[in-house]
């Protein structure tokens, strides 16, 4: 009795079928890690082979997110000339919809499986219902991450649901997107696929669900070039962004490129087709393009005497920057270059990549510049340009072998304290020969801050404010804090953390913003003018920017200060919220930006 029961639940677990190894799978792990191979006819399967064993906990993420519900699992390994570890999954799902879409879904599993598909959501559904290809649901992802990134009034999370609850709104999407820019379409009428659009939106119920598809529809509709049928490992998408300004605050850019990689994503503003500005190495994950949008607005003003129009662009790497080598940033770098120059043209025989419509005519003048992160590729970036014989060649980006280096000449910071000079000839002191004291928005690895603060070597910087650390020396020693100021600057890593801590004056030091609880030194709670002994991170740099000093000095980015009466929430610069002064509150007698 007891054998026949021990077989049925063998038999049960595992079917003599199931002993098999199909000789199309043993070809296919010769190339790859992982094969999966999916049956609809009884029961819905899902079999995963291996030549190494195979975590659940890896597996069943995917299949959630595939919109699978899974009734049970077995993993085996059965031994041939090699090991074969194998997962037999019985699912729950539409069997139609299985067999039909089944060559993608596997796909998609075994790119997951391989973390080529880095970054796995609830858009993997989008292949089961859809049977949306890999690129698919990356080209959705990066119209997502993009407005995530645009407006602050919807999570990106939530976007997601509505993406996929909606999935047949989602495929009108990715069919109005191939309508337009497919270079192989003869006749384009992505116009009557918007027509079709707009009815399947009276099915959607609720009012942030129709905002999100209507916002998404609305930032699709104004693309007006991409690189997707490039077939590169980037997307690059470019932007009317006048199409959409409603949904937007403040300043912004009138043409917009958004770069997206599975390892690095990036924006690029420009005010007008003939503009200039720097490519920033960005580490604001969330909100980036605030980030880049205020260095182009700053650009702008810049810009005025020299160019028409200002730029900027920027990209964040997902990975951590002590594990990026400089052969992975050059590659990474590489990548947003490219991706961007397949947005615009170039003059000769050949305007544009025949694969890339464009509604937007005629776009030559593209140039970049270093900024902070990049002040040493603009070699690379012009090597690009020649190998892809642009027609600016190494003129393409300034600050290389054959142009100026805006670190080593530091000519915005030299401008802006110029501008700040006559303030004090006014007060009788000279900015330069005299003792002035100084707090500062920035950390001496940023080109702005860095060359202003080792231009006069009486300048006593009592205190910085950078995007994540507090540097405070209550009563510095100006030549020596000059010549520790001068050894940052030059060094690999200027932020102020790496600040020689035997070089500061008493009871100062370095903080981190985000710090819950940092007790104060009496120097500290004197320079303040507080008697608590405890503050957090953001009110200690609050306090700091508040006291009375000859100068503040803000070579970074960010609105630390707003007018008495605006709201934090009209600024648009949210990381800075708590740390933002009124200007009423300002003690400096002058603020040099």
């Amino acid at each position: 009795m007891q054998d026949l029961q021990l077989a049925s639940a063998c038999n049960q677990l595992l079917r003599k079928e199931d002993l098999l190894i199909p000789s199309f799978v043993k070809e296919a792990l010769k190339k790859r890690d992982f094969v999966s191979q999916i049956s609809s006819k009884d029961e819905l399967l899902i079999k995963i082979y291996s030549k190494q064993s195979i975590i659940l906990s890896e597996i069943m993420p995917i299949l959630h997110n595939l919109g699978f519900v899974v009734i049970d699992e077995v993993s085996y390994f059965l031994q041939d000339k090699d090991r074969y570890f194998i997962d037999k999954i019985r699912i729950e799902a539409d069997r139609e919809k299985l067999s039909k879409h089944k060559e993608n879904i596997s796909l998609l599993i075994e790119e997951a499986l391989e973390k080529r598909v880095i970054e796995k959501c609830r858009l993997f559904e989008l292949t089961y219902k859809e049977n949306f290809s890999i690129r698919e649901i990356l080209l959705v992802r990066a119209f997502l991450n993009y407005i995530d990134q645009l407006v602050e009034v919807f999570n990106k999370n939530k976007m997601i649901e509505t993406i996929v609850k909606y999935f047949h709104i989602a495929r009108l999407f990715l069919n109005y997107f191939i309508e337009k820019f497919d270079p192989k379409k003869q006749k384009r009428e992505y116009e009557k696929i918007e027509e079709r659009i707009k009815e399947a939106f009276k099915e959607v119920l609720h009012v942030n669900e129709d905002r999100v598809l209507k916002l998404f529809l609305e930032v699709l509709k104004n693309v007006v070039r991409t690189n997707y049928f490039m077939q590169k490992e980037s997307i690059s998408l470019k932007f009317d962004v006048g199409g959409f300004r409603k949904h937007l605050r403040g300043i912004q850019p009138s043409i917009e490129a958004f770069v997206y990689h599975q390892e690095i994503q990036g924006v690029h503003l420009r005010m007008g087709k003939i503009s200039r500005g720097g490519i920033r190495w960005s580490d604001r994950y969330e909100d980036f393009r605030l980030e880049i949008k205020s260095l182009m607005a700053t650009q702008e003003g810049k810009n005025a005497v020299i160019i028409p129009r200002g730029a900027k662009g920027g990209f964040v790497i997902f990975k951590d920057r002590e594990k990026i080598s400089k052969e992975d940033f050059r590659n990474y770098y590489d990548i947003f270059i490219d991706s961007l120059l397949d947005l615009v043209d170039n003059k000769g025989d050949k305007k544009r990549d025949d694969r890339v419509v464009a509604y937007d005519g005629d776009d030559f003048y593209f140039v970049v510049a270093a900024d902070r992160g990049t002040s040493s590729m603009s070699d690379e970036a012009n090597r690009i340009a020649i190998s892809r014989g642009f027609w600016l060649r190494d003129a393409f980006a300034s600050g290389g072998s054959n142009g100026y280096h805006h670190k080593k000449l530091g000519i915005t910071a030299k401008g802006a304290l110029k501008s700040a000079e006559r303030f004090f000839l006014e007060k009788g002191l000279d900015l330069y020969e005299d003792e002035i004291t100084i707090v500062g928005i920035g950390s001496m690895k940023g080109d702005v801050f860095g060359n202003a603060m080792i231009e006069s070597k009486n300048f006593k910087l009592i205190g910085a404010v950078s995007h994540n650390e507090i540097f405070i020396d209550p009563n510095p020693d100006p030549a020596v804090a000059y010549e520790e100021r001068v050894r940052l600057f030059g060094s690999k890593n200027g932020s102020w953390s790496n600040y020689d801590k035997s070089k500061i004056s008493k009871g100062g030091g370095v903080f981190k913003r985000d710090d819950k609880e940092i007790r104060l030194s009496e120097e500290i709670k004197a320079l303040l003018g507080v008697q608590t002994d405890v503050l957090d991170g953001e009110e200690l740099a609050k306090r700091l920017l508040a006291i009375k000093v000859d100068m503040i000095y803000n070579g970074g980015v960010g609105t630390y200060f707003k007018a008495s009466y605006e709201e934090n929430i009209a600024i648009g610069d949210k990381i800075n919220e708590f740390v933002r002064l009124n200007a009423d509150e300002i003690k400096a007698f002058c603020v040099c930006e």
